[in-house]
């Protein structure tokens, strides 16, 4: 069920009620299928389908599967869109720990047309939650720009990647130009952005555009996710603050930044509880607050 009233919207699925601005308009249909289970402020569910992807809450974990093959899982209008709106619940559900980005078929996310609508990169990058972006084939254009905005990035070895649009005169307006040299550095960017080539998976490892290449992308991205889950939830999310806001600050202020959010941390439950799992010799039991 969906009710708007001015710019707000509603989203009711098997009895659960996501509300919030959604400043875009949602133009994919919304789907639920089984149902939601509480457990204390996480929530688990069975896949939710936003018109070309599937959104997926998993206790503390969320996944957002891109679902239209037939074109790529291109990075359109509709496509933009979904991501937009599972990208608003994600960031109203304060019980998560991470995100996976991933998607169906032999391709990640390729832009054929080279004509990306919206600009779904900025809004996963502006998610307080780790991101981790599992590549289960080829990015190019848009859809690399949508994998580099996550904090960590996985791929299977016949995974490629590239920004070909100069060959038709486009260049990434999706943050492709800043974030692609803030990864790898200006060289490999300009090299990659120039010749339009594609980089293979070891290459891309090799000059840090992806963190892991792997032949079992499913038992990678499970192990991954239980090391990151299994640690304190807001120590996480100011881990990803210090590293982000830090790229854009000198590295005096940067180390203020991180003083800072050590302070706002000593005062939280999680490290409360850190300490005392510590002196009781048992894993620690964090709640994310």
């Amino acid at each position: 069920m969906l009710e708007r009233a001015q710019h707000l919207v509603k989203i009711e699925v098997s009895g659960l009620i996501f509300q919030g601005s959604f400043m875009k308009p949602m133009l994919t249909s919304f789907s639920g299928v089984g149902s939601y289970v509480r457990r204390g402020s996480a929530i688990t569910t069975d896949t939710v389908n936003i018109g070309p992807l599937k959104l997926t809450f998993d206790d503390a974990v969320a996944t957002i599967t891109l679902d239209r093959q037939g074109d790529g899982n291109s990075i359109d209008g509709e496509m933009s869109h979904a991501l937009s709106t599972a990208c608003e619940l994600i960031a109203e559900n304060h019980g998560l720990r991470l995100l996976v980005l991933t998607a169906n078929g032999e391709v990640f996310s390729i832009d054929k047309a080279n004509k990306p609508s919206g600009n779904p990169a900025k809004e996963l990058s502006s998610l307080s939650v780790p991101v981790l972006v599992a590549l289960n084939g080829d990015a190019a254009g848009a859809g690399l720009e949508l994998a580099l905005a996550g904090d960590l990035r996985v791929c299977v070895p016949s995974a490629k990647f590239g920004f070909p649009g100069l060959a038709q005169g486009v260049l990434p307006r999706n943050g492709g130009t800043q974030r692609l040299p803030r990864l790898i550095g200006p060289a490999w960017a300009r090299d990659m952005l120039l010749t339009g080539r594609l980089v293979d998976a070891n290459e891309a490892l090799s000059i840090g555009l992806v963190n892991r290449v792997s032949k079992d992308i499913t038992e990678t991205v499970a192990a991954i996710s239980a090391q990151i889950t299994s640690g304190s939830p807001i120590g996480a999310r100011y881990a990803k603050e210090a590293v982000s806001k830090g790229m854009d600050l000198t590295l005096e202020q940067g180390l203020r930044l991180e003083a800072d959010l050590n302070v706002i941390l000593q005062s939280t439950s999680d490290r409360a509880e850190g300490l005392k799992s510590f002196l009781e010799k048992r894993g620690p039991e964090f709640i994310g607050s």
